[in-house]
């Protein structure tokens, strides 16, 4: 998702609201499963809003695009080396578009940067290892992105043709290397008119944005093709008479297929939270959520069902009444009605049976006027479908007819409701989404938020066993005396006992060097607050003996010196005091073995050498320097303590020491980047796995408590397919005392849809069918 409002031109005005346009369009996506990279800045006025995209930005530099890029074909690749069908990738932009002085388009980018043609076909189109490239762009002078043609801009209403023009040159030219790679472009022939203060956003987003949440979709499939994407845009902009807000649009479907789909939402109505129209439905609704982004607009002809797919959370409908309600077919503001969708409303709810109030919108100056009165005024439906599919040469979706029947439980029988204006209030699954007073946008917000559902063991994981949060670290250190001993030490028994401080260091100070490995995890912080070690290294150390009475000589076998070398074996660990500043205080411990190698030399005796293992336990604390979790700098202070190691006649030795250490440690990831993010992606599909799981429960149980009367069925024909959904609805909420009554809309009957093309007559409904088991409807 690219959006920029940057300009290089001066006679280009800067855009507003390109930033808001990716954020949009990449929550759809994100919605409906797609793995989204951003490439956008937002403005502070867009972080307060899409929260949930702000730490996923990068900069719209002509880098950060191809640094996106790069992520998403590192995805794809991943994704075709596990088998995966069906890899779409879409290239979205939203800013403005020039032509340079050779006469190539390019678009505008942020710092000065463009994305050139060359950009787009080598370095984005050329690497994709997608089965199919999608490309929108929406931009002033969008088309010369891809083409040039000198000139200035031609009415859109004249009798040439532009669009089979463009195909055949994009047949010609780059595309035609590019099979699999379909295109939409839309432009204004007026670039301030780009956007409108309404939408927040370009008029072409908002419109594509409405034909992928289902808006388009003219035979209920799931399948969001391309010549209902274009037919849909093109009859929400038929109605605009004012030249400085009509868009240019091309559509040009994969040459390889050109019935893929842009969008899939896998059979909306049997999985998705929908809004369902039903055929007479002739209404203009408009589609809000609680932080006020307009989600969809559309003008429906009545002629078939559809539907708009919903995000979870709070949601807002505006309906204009329909021109047989005795209204213009933009509605005038004081006549437009609003209803709500309650954030725990269920997976299907019906638009007419929504209670409706009215409420009072202003429209200001002059386009605003034209915007309000020409887009989305023209009906869509079967009919304009037709025609302008049959106009553009575009392949047609299949089966293009759907009928969708609404019965309800009462009295034992199941009636018909289908085109009741009754409140139904049809809860067609368990409900979905967050608390009314959450929002949830982007990952894991279509699954089903369940109150049992703790995140105790999840958080447990995060800490400690996510392997691809855990770090490796290799140390080296020196050991030194902080006092140097006496050089001789008195014999005085012969149990007595020696400690390693009591001996003189291996040089000079340096009494040994350390060596360990260090294991850490990161969890939502800068540095560690924990490690985990193994050590080990070398210390050595001397000790000269003289006899217990001063000036005597030494006994036979008395020992003179002992010389002692310890390797230690320790496992411990280090409590760090802070997560986030790069000096640290820590404590710790550690407990192992000591492999002692001893040597005593003795008066007219031979020598005695032994090398044993002796347990020991450590205590320590100090201070590190940790600027990076790859290299850090350490100064501790360490007490060890060591079981004595005697021989007969000798003294004890015991590797008992006060010793200062400092160290150098360089770590790593223990997991590479890639595989990380195949683990990242696994625990999240294993969590996602888990909520459907218990959700799917939780809809079990209440299902065996829910009452029997007020069984709803929704019926869903296409062609020789029917899918039967059937649930029994909680009760609806009692109204507030002092709450207005709601307006009630008398049902309209399927109006003739305007016909801005000669169209073939739209295939009749099909008849209405008994369900199997049941009395007749009436």
């Amino acid at each position: 998702m690219i959006g920029s409002n940057d300009t290089l031109s001066e006679q280009q005005v800067a855009l507003r609201f390109a930033d808001d346009d990716a954020a949009r369009v990449g929550e759809l996506l994100e919605e409906a499963g797609a793995k989204v990279e951003y490439a956008t800045t937002l403005d502070r006025d867009s972080q307060a809003v899409f929260t949930g995209v702000v730490s996923k930005t990068r900069a719209p530099t002509r880098e950060g695009v191809l640094t996106a890029h790069k992520r998403l074909v590192d995805r794809m690749n991943r994704a075709r080396a596990t088998g995966a069908d069906d890899i779409e990738y879409m290239i979205y932009y939203s800013g403005h578009g020039d032509v340079g002085p050779d006469g190539k388009g390019y678009l505008t980018l942020a710092g000065g940067d463009k994305l050139s043609r060359h950009d787009l076909f080598v370095e984005l189109l050329g690497s994709s290892p997608a089965d199919h490239n999608h490309i929108i762009v929406d931009a002033c002078k969008s088309e010369e992105f891809v083409l040039s043609r000198g000139g200035d801009w031609k009415p859109d209403r004249s009798e040439v043709d532009y669009s089979r023009d463009v195909q055949q040159y994009l047949d010609r030219r780059h595309l035609g290397h590019f099979p699999n790679t379909g295109v939409v472009l839309a432009s204004s022939a007026d670039q301030q008119t780009h956007e409108w203060e309404r939408f927040r956003g370009g008029i072409f987003t908002h419109e594509l944005i409405s034909g992928l949440r289902g808006g388009a979709d003219i035979n209920g499939d799931g399948n969001i093709e391309y010549s209902e994407l274009g037919a849909f845009v093109s009859a929400a902009n038929s109605g605009v008479s004012d030249p400085r807000a009509r868009l240019r649009v091309s559509v040009r479907p994969p040459r390889d297929d050109e019935r893929v789909p842009l969008l899939s939402h896998d059979d909306a109505l049997q999985s998705k939270r929908v809004l369902l129209f039903t055929r007479g439905d002739a209404h203009r609704y408009v589609l809000e959520d609680r932080r006020g982004v307009r989600l969809a607009d559309l003008r429906r002809s009545g002629e078939q069902p559809g539907y708009l797919r919903l995000p979870a959370g709070e949601l807002f409908v505006y309906r204009d009444p329909a021109p047989a309600d005795g209204a213009a077919p933009s509605g005038g503001a004081a006549r437009q009605l609003e209803g709500r969708i309650a954030a725990q409303h269920g997976r299907v709810i019906l638009a007419k049976d929504l209670s409706y109030t009215p409420t009072q919108r202003t429209a200001r100056g002059a386009l605003d006027q034209a915007f309000r009165t020409g887009l989305f005024s023209v009906p869509y439906g079967v009919g304009y479908y037709s025609g302008y599919t049959g106009r553009t040469g575009l392949l047609p979706v299949q089966q293009p007819g759907w009928e969708v029947k609404v019965f309800r439980e009462e009295g034992g029988e199941l009636v018909e409701v289908t085109e009741s204006t009754n409140s139904l209030q049809a809860q067609l699954a368990a409900p979905e989404g967050p608390a009314p007073a959450d929002q949830c946008y982007g990952d894991g917000c279509d699954e089903p938020f369940d109150e049992d559902w703790s995140d105790e063991e999840s958080d447990w994981e995060d800490w400690v066993w996510r392997p691809e949060r855990f770090w490796g670290a290799l140390s080296l250190g020196v050991v030194f005396a902080p006092v140097l001993p006496e050089e001789q030490i008195r014999l005085t028994n012969d149990d007595q006992k020696i400690f390693a401080s009591h001996t003189q260091p291996w040089a000079g100070p340096i009494r040994g060097f350390d060596i360990a490995w260090q294991t850490f995890s990161v969890h939502h912080k800068k540095y560690p607050i924990w490690v985990g070690y193994f050590r080990s290294g070398y210390t050595r150390g001397t000790a000269n003996f003289i006899p217990r009475e001063p000036g005597a000589s030494p006994a036979n076998g008395e020992a003179t010196s002992m010389t002692y070398g310890a390797i230690p074996l320790y496992f411990g660990g280090n409590l760090f005091l802070f997560n986030n500043f790069p000096v640290r205080p820590f404590a710790g411990f550690g407990f192992g073995l000591d492999v002692l190698t001893q040597r005593y030399t003795r008066h007219e005796r031979d020598d005695v050498e032994d090398v044993r293992a002796r347990p020991g336990f450590e205590l320590h604390a100090g201070l590190e320097g940790r600027i990076t979790n790859y290299v850090s700098l350490r100064g501790e202070i360490m007490q060890l303590w060591g079981a004595k190691s005697g021989f007969d006649g000798l003294p004890n030795f015991s590797n008992t020491s006060f010793t200062v250490m400092g160290s150098i440690a360089f770590g790593f990831p223990l997991v590479g980047k890639n595989k990380r993010a195949q683990l990242e992606e696994e625990r999240r599909r294993k969590r996602a796995e888990e909520r459907k799981r218990r959700a799917a429960e939780q809809r079990r149980r209440e299902a065996t408590s829910a009452p029997a009367d007020g069984t709803v069925r929704v019926e869903i024909q296409r062609g020789d397919e029917r899918v039967v959904i059937e649930s029994a609805p909680p009760p609806a909420p009692p109204a507030p005392a002092s709450a207005a009554a709601p307006v009630a809309a008398p049902p309209a009957p399927a109006p003739a849809p305007a016909q801005p093309y000669p169209t073939p007559a739209p295939a009749p409904a099909p008849a209405p069918t008994q369900p199997p088991g049941y009395p007749a409807p009436r």
